[in-house]
């Protein structure tokens, strides 16, 4: 397993009770490719920060199911595309887990262009019969909704309108890509930009792809591509025996 690399999508996290991407109440049905937007933050801030409070309502009492522990006690390079926090509930070390779209559980300023100037995001402090007071003060918003350019704070999530950089150890995935001898999708969809480029390249390099879904998304189905039609639990009972 030294050389392998496991991305993880929505789909490891559905038995921990995290709403989808895809399916009859997945967030795709909430149209996120409006409201997570940077523009939608500068535009539209309380709605912005109110859609993302509830995301983080989703996520705080959620707890790692057996798929997460398993990874997590593989200690294998494990990028995800989740914000749930889940890998790091498991106990995945910080060393072996990239978050490329980030925590939700994390804020940074607008201007922030180091790790190190993360900070918890406190969501809980948030009393909802004054949400939109409270976020606004949370995140350092003026009381009219407009963003201070030097104060103002975000959560820690990459948006559909902006690009990776090393805030989300972009580079640092790169490399672990490149150097995997095998790459195992397990839970996503294949329809971002990251994933899309990592089939890519482990295509290009003959490296061993396996897709582990129920439902794997037609792209990932081409010569050179194992499908194991299975949950995440599943797999991972069986394949890291």
């Amino acid at each position: 397993m030294e050389n392998t690399v496991v991305i993880t999508g929505a789909g490891i996290s559905v038995e921990s009770g995290i709403q989808p991407f895809r399916g009859k109440n997945g967030l795709w049905n909430e149209n996120p490719t409006e409201m997570a937007t940077y523009r939608n933050f500068r535009t539209n801030t309380s709605g912005f920060l109110q859609w993302y409070y509830h995301r983080f309502v989703s996520c705080k009492d959620a707890l790692p199911n057996m798929a997460h522990e398993i990874l997590a006690k593989q200690n294998l390079k494990l990028i995800t595309q989740n914000i749930d926090n889940l890998h790091h509930k498991a106990g995945h070390a910080a060393d072996s887990l990239i978050e490329i779209h980030g925590n939700i559980n994390f804020k940074r300023t607008i201007q922030a262009i180091d790790r190190e100037e993360l900070v918890l995001a406190n969501w809980d402090q948030v009393d909802e019969n004054y949400l939109e007071r409270d976020l606004f003060e949370l995140f350092h918003i003026r009381k009219d909704g407009s963003i201070d350019e030097q104060k103002s704070m975000r959560p820690h999530i990459l948006l559909f309108d902006e690009y990776y950089t090393e805030l989300y150890q972009y580079s640092k995935a790169q490399q672990w890509l490149e150097d995997a001898s095998t790459i195992i999708f397990i839970g996503t969809s294949n329809s971002v930009g990251f994933t899309y480029g990592a089939l890519q390249e482990a295509l290009f390099a003959n490296k061993k792809i396996k897709v582990v879904d129920p439902n794997p998304a037609p792209s990932f189905i081409q010569p050179g591509v194992e499908i194991v039609q299975s949950t995440a639990k599943e797999f991972c009972l069986t394949y890291f025996k």
